[in-house]
């Protein structure tokens, strides 16, 4: 090892792979949340598309014999076992990389925590310019949205923001402004009417709500009674432009109507 890096103290590591069906879950796994809210199937979706891209933390188990307990990357082993449940992949012949370490169970506890602890996710302008990388690399949506096991409309959604005219691009990836005040703005593609609206309140405080219903001003609502009546495949045909709020459910506006 390099550095000041070391190992922690009285666990010794061992780097192998393992078969999925020689491992299970440890008591001393820090995140003990529902599997829906540690979100496992986003995470089975990536390990299909690219494979297990960071070692299992493992520790040998008592019983039985040649089997080991998983007490971190309980969310990778959770993702792998629902791969093998649909049949994916095979418990018995499928490798995972592991990090052997013995220890006590403080100091193992006490390493999970620390991996846990330490963990950054991807800011939202950084999960933006990503998806836009990925979009532009292959153009196909669908198929990024199902290698991330997200929805097309969340990948729509990303690369809408990933477009917002550049000043409030910027500032939501310096933390100025929240994701659901970039939301606002997004929900129009117009960078005119976003900047008209960004230069009038960006000194002052404004909620989202409000950033939508200025942004709207001029437009017809795609709920409206005129609206329905007249159909989106005629207004369209007629030349009629639609903005879709990607974030909000039946928001959709008539730029022009």
């Amino acid at each position: 090892m390099s550095g000041n890096c070391r190992t922690p103290r009285g666990v010794t590591p061992v780097i192998q792979t393992i078969k999925l069906n020689k491992l299970r879950l440890s008591p001393i796994n820090v995140r003990t949340a529902p599997d829906e809210q540690l979100q496992i199937e986003p995470m089975a979706a990536s390990i299909e598309a690219k494979g297990v891209l960071q070692n299992l933390l493992v520790t040998p188990a008592k019983k039985p014999r040649g089997t080991f307990e998983v007490f971190d990357g309980g969310r990778r082993w959770r993702a792998l076992s629902l791969l093998a449940e649909r049949g994916t992949i095979s418990e018995a012949e499928f490798d995972v990389p592991v990090m052997v370490l013995t220890g006590d169970d403080a100091e193992l506890s006490e390493t999970s925590t620390a991996t846990n602890f330490h963990q950054l996710k991807m800011t939202p302008a950084e999960e933006c310019r990503a998806f836009q990388h990925f979009i532009g690399s292959t153009g196909d949506i669908d198929a990024v949205a199902k290698r991330f096991g997200v929805t097309r409309r969340f990948v729509e959604g990303r690369l809408r923001l990933a477009a917002l005219a550049e000043p409030i691009f910027e500032a939501l990836s310096k933390g100025e402004i929240t994701l659901d005040i970039a939301k606002a703005y997004a929900s129009t593609e117009s960078h005119e009417k976003q900047l008209l609206v960004w230069n009038s309140y960006q000194t002052s405080y404004v909620t989202a709500d409000t950033i939508r219903r200025v942004i709207a001003n001029e437009t017809l609502k795609a709920s409206d009674p005129i609206a329905i009546l007249v159909g989106e495949t005629r207004y369209r045909e007629a030349g009629g432009k639609i903005d879709g709020d990607l974030f909000t459910d039946g928001n959709d506006r008539w730029v022009n109507p």
